[in-house]
């Protein structure tokens, strides 16, 4: 009987292992399309002709987080994030395709339902967060934290 159970206790230990492993695994994949992001991050998206981007937006990481933000600077086919996890190639050149060279704007909000939200020639962090707070998703986090 007890090497019955202690059989049984292996195998659920094992298969336990064997399963943190698989997600492990997969929370190492490179992100490769921002509908994985749907409905958990509202993304911002930066052209690398604003300059200090990167700078400004790594400025303002405590309004970021805040609101659920990450956010990508293209340059040509790489991306600059606070994403904390690998990148693929195929995301940046997805956004480099849909986002910056079909357009003349050069900043662009995507929402957590994964609509386009605003789009600029400009970085005003302040306007979007006012666009973000606007949003009623995001009057519902406030009042939810409140």
């Amino acid at each position: 009987m007890h090497t019955l159970l202690g059989l049984g206790l292996r195998l659920a230990l094992g298969f336990g292992l064997g399963a943190a492993s698989i997600v492990s695994a997969a929370g190492d994949a490179p992100l490769d399309q921002l509908a994985s992001l749907r409905w958990q991050h509202r993304i911002i998206l930066v052209d690398a002709r604003i300059p200090d981007a990167v700078e400004r937006l790594r400025g303002a990481t405590q309004a970021i987080d805040e609101r659920d933000i990450l956010w990508f600077v293209g340059h040509e086919r790489r991306l600059q994030s606070n994403y904390p996890g690998p990148i693929g190639d195929a995301l940046a050149a997805d956004l480099a395709q849909r986002y910056f060279g079909r357009s003349d704007a050069a900043v662009f909000l995507i929402g957590k339902d994964g609509g386009l939200k605003a789009s600029d020639r400009h970085l005003d962090l302040p306007r979007l967060f006012e666009r973000i707070d606007a949003m009623p998703m995001r009057q519902r986090e406030m009042k939810d934290a409140e």
